[in-house]
């Protein structure tokens, strides 16, 4: 069975990283795995929302394979390569045109951030743990990762982060504004439905361009100022915005397509 897998359903996709034994730790082919996914559905034009999730209770993600990055580590070119891979996955993933929701079932650490700091969304059971720790092994953090929690969190966190490799729990990484809600562990698939169905319920033009609008304004990702003010003029002309005004004088929720 694939240690990554995609599936959709209707509107919804969802990328499942199935390696509990390994705490869900990444190999560079998983990487690759979850960037032509993403490719896959950046080019899907009826997706609404992608839910990243892992199995097991015990962790997310717990960053690279150590058993692989020993050996990786050995070769400049294949590091190099594998750093080249990782980056343009989570790119792959922020870009994304839907929203994205990371179900956080545990441990966070390392490429698990990586990959939760691209999401849009972040729901954690309350046991899960939360660090970057690039300092406790000699290693910098990239720029690009570094702008994204950064962008999150603020320079002073960031720093508490950075700096001391330090692990923080969940109601800390809540309380920092890194989550965006907390759940019990039986109710975490619960809590991410029902934000899905948030998602669902408002028009996917909307989100698409005020997310893309987002990014530009905060520089996350590189959009052309005139492509971003035409689709805000495109959605006055918008069957999405002809549906919302209908729905609101007539008093009744909109049903966007």
């Amino acid at each position: 069975m694939s240690t990554v897998q995609l599936s959709i359903e209707g509107q919804i996709a969802r990328i499942f990283i199935n390696r509990a034994d390994k705490h869900n730790a990444l190999t560079q082919s998983m990487w690759q795995q979850i960037s032509d996914y993403c490719d896959q559905l950046s080019n899907t034009t009826n997706i609404k929302v992608l839910i990243i999730s892992a199995a097991g209770e015990k962790a997310f993600c717990a960053g690279a394979d150590i058993s692989e990055l020993t050996e990786i580590i050995q070769d400049e070119s294949r590091l190099i390569a594998n750093n080249k891979v990782v980056q343009q996955a989570q790119l792959t993933l922020q870009k994304l045109p839907f929203p994205t929701i990371a179900a956080i079932n545990g441990a966070c650490i390392g490429g698990g951030m990586g990959i939760a700091l691209c999401c849009d969304f972040r729901i954690a059971v309350e046991h899960a743990k939360f660090g970057i720790t690039p300092s406790k092994l000699g290693l910098l953090y990239s720029i690009e990762d570094t702008k994204r929690v950064t962008d999150l969190l603020g320079v002073a966190r960031v720093k508490e982060l950075l700096y001391l490799g330090k692990i923080i729990t969940a109601s800390q990484a809540n309380d920092w504004g890194l989550l965006t809600s907390l759940a019990a562990a039986s109710e975490l698939d619960n809590e991410v439905n029902e934000l899905v169905q948030q998602v669902l319920s408002v028009s996917s033009f909307s989100t698409s361009g005020v997310k893309k609008t987002i990014e530009y304004v905060t520089g996350t990702v590189a959009h052309d100022e005139t492509d971003v003010r035409s689709m805000f003029n495109q959605a006055f002309a918008n069957q999405d915005f002809i549906e919302g005004a209908n729905a609101f004088l007539a008093k009744r929720p909109a049903k966007f397509k």
